[in-house]
């Protein structure tokens, strides 16, 4: 009937500009995230490379927390109203004006391998998100990339942290006068969470191509 066919071909045009809309915006979505990516990486590079730079430059002062338990005199510090006392068993910063080549590496060791970390994770990123920009996102290979991205700031974040605690404990023990023992004060939670989530979308994005293979042989 013609009354048929004038209501049936609206409707398709009305699906067909919804779909074009969405598209647009998980496109701007992308273009967006891939920027920052992009932007990340260029920063922590840059970072990286100003840290080493700093760390050879002789006499460069480097800036390491020591354990207060470890430390004489707290007791006589002044400048605190009454009642306020130094935390016995916190962390206090103090700096070497004057560090020699080996401190000054040890300083860079506990920095370095992060910014390195995060521009490569910024770096996979970018280019992920590149290829989700140019082709369909929803592959198996888009999360296979994310879940190897997880994999990659977990691990390698958690090494990352090892090594900066030894470095800082090094460090430490060419500062003091007497041998203590270095307890980490940090914790590399962060790490383990971005990679726990970049994993967990990938296993989602992956179950989700799944299904929709699953879904087109059906129908």
């Amino acid at each position: 009937a013609p009354w048929h066919i004038v209501f049936r071909y609206p409707y398709r045009l009305s699906i067909r500009r919804r779909v074009f809309m969405r598209k647009n915006r998980l496109g701007t979505w992308l273009r967006w995230l891939r920027a920052t990516a992009t932007l990340v990486f260029i920063a922590a590079l840059c970072l990286a490379v100003a840290v080493l730079v700093i760390a050879l430059i002789p006499g460069s002062p480097v800036t390491q927390e020591l354990p207060a338990p470890a430390l004489t005199g707290l007791h006589g510090v002044g400048g605190v109203t009454a009642g306020v006392a130094v935390d016995p068993s916190g962390w206090i910063p103090f700096t070497i004006h004057d560090p020699s080549l080996a401190q000054r590496l040890l300083d860079l060791l506990t920095v370095l391998p992060g910014l390195v970390l995060v521009a490569e994770i910024a770096r996979r990123m970018a280019n992920l998100l590149r290829g989700a920009q140019a082709s369909d996102p929803f592959t198996a290979d888009t999360a296979r990339a994310l879940v190897a991205v997880g994999k990659l700031t977990a691990f390698a974040g958690l090494g990352t942290w090892i090594l900066s605690q030894i470095a800082q404990g090094v460090l430490s023990w060419t500062m003091l006068t007497s041998w203590v023992t270095f307890r980490p004060h940090q914790t590399p939670l962060g790490w383990l969470a971005v990679g726990l989530i970049f994993a967990a979308f990938g296993q989602i994005l992956d179950r989700g191509v799944t299904m929709r293979a699953e879904l087109d042989t059906v129908i």
